[in-house]
């Protein structure tokens, strides 16, 4: 086929109307993890609205049932599992209960993650073990999980892992365990993309600056002069809400981004390039 001719395809598409629904979800199953609260219940919700099936993964179970009550009303939600990522062997069978929901998963959102910060200097092994097995190992056991079985499927699938604008950038608030935990992800996320492609399989992951989510809200309310450092590093002057990370999330998930794997999304307000 020439280019020409490809062109004229596309454009044939458009006129008919054909791509009206890339960002629908209708038919696709898609596990979220930290779906508790803050992003992880943001893309619980949005994948939902947006027509697809949820299920639901946190270590907090209070928090996940608030989730699942917000889900409950529509029909979208699949499976809910209590289940903390450190783990492996907990992390397949929360899988296996997903899946057993009847709808194999097609989709998978990592937002599972934690932050105790402290100095580099005066770090301890204890914070730096918790949030690299939290935030990298986590990810990549659940990563694993649902690729194995998308790969066994040879349906495609898509995974979206959250990163962090600290993985690109230094900042002053005690972050070296958090933003090497990130910098991992991004590294596993390309890697991961290159390895799985034959298989029909995108990973790419989101890059946040800072939310307004429980972390962030813990940091200001520990030291309130935060709040001005967090915004001057962000040049649409704000705080991300949860609810910005959906249609960066929506997008990666669905068929609009069918040409799209290896990418880090940066949803920064301008944080990475002022």
């Amino acid at each position: 086929m020439s280019e020409d001719s490809a062109v004229g395809d596309d454009e044939g598409e458009l006129l008919a109307g054909r791509v009206a629904g890339l960002f629908d979800l209708s038919g696709h199953h898609v596990l979220v993890t930290g779906a508790g609260s803050g992003l992880g219940r943001a893309a619980s919700v949005g994948v939902a609205a947006f027509g697809g099936s949820v299920s639901i993964l946190d270590r907090d179970e209070a928090a996940l049932t608030s989730t699942a009550q917000l889900l409950s009303g529509g029909g979208r939600l699949a499976a809910v599992a209590v289940c903390d990522v450190i783990s492996s062997t907990a992390v397949e069978a929360a899988v296996d209960q997903a899946e057993g929901s009847g709808l194999p998963l097609c989709g998978l959102v990592n937002c599972a993650g934690i932050g105790r910060r402290g100095p580099a200097a005066e770090l301890s092994d204890e914070m730096w073990r918790d949030v690299i097995d939290v935030n990298l190992t986590g990810t990549y056991h659940v990563c694993r999980a649902v690729g194995r079985r998308l790969i066994a499927r040879a349906q495609g699938g898509s995974i979206v892992n959250v990163s962090s604008i600290a993985a690109q950038v230094g900042l002053r608030t005690g972050n070296v365990n958090y933003s090497a935990s990130k910098g991992g992800i991004d590294a596993m996320t390309r890697t991961l993309a290159v390895e799985w492609a034959t298989h029909g399989v995108r990973v790419n992951a989101v890059a946040p600056t800072h939310f307004r989510t429980p972390l962030v809200q813990r940091a200001i309310a520990e030291d309130p002069s935060r709040l001005d450092y967090f915004l001057g590093n962000v040049p649409l002057g704000r705080l991300g809400r949860p609810v910005d990370v959906v249609g960066p999330v929506v997008f990666l998930l669905s068929e609009a981004a069918a040409m799209v794997t290896g990418h880090v999304l940066n949803v920064d307000g301008g944080h990475a390039v002022a």
